[in-house]
């Protein structure tokens, strides 16, 4: 009987242990789990992050191109503006001149 009662706390021992190990593991999956977590999402930040700065530089560019394009249109405006009021200065000076001589 003795050995009987002893082979049972020898199972729970045995059952005991197997139940302490499995926790340990388990924390340990989870410790492990967490970490691969942190880094996944230290890694998704850091490719949005680049790719965010990629659009800004994108946006950015395609800005100055716009603000090119825009001063570019206004010096070709002025320039035919001016070209514009010479001519009609010259044609004022030219009507003046025949009033003038008309006179």
């Amino acid at each position: 009987m003795e050995d009987v009662i002893k082979q049972i706390v020898d199972a729970e021992k045995g059952a005991e242990e197997r139940i302490e190990k499995a926790k340990e593991d388990a924390k340990a999956i989870v410790l492990k789990a967490r970490e691969e977590a942190k880094l996944l999402e230290r890694e998704i930040i850091a490719a949005a992050e680049e790719k965010a700065k990629a659009l800004v530089e994108k946006a950015r560019l395609e800005g100055e191109e716009e603000a090119k394009r825009i001063i570019e249109e206004g010096n070709a405006e002025i320039e035919e503006l001016k070209v514009k009021a010479t001519n009609n200065f010259e044609k004022a000076i030219s009507a003046g001149i025949e009033l003038v001589r008309g006179s």
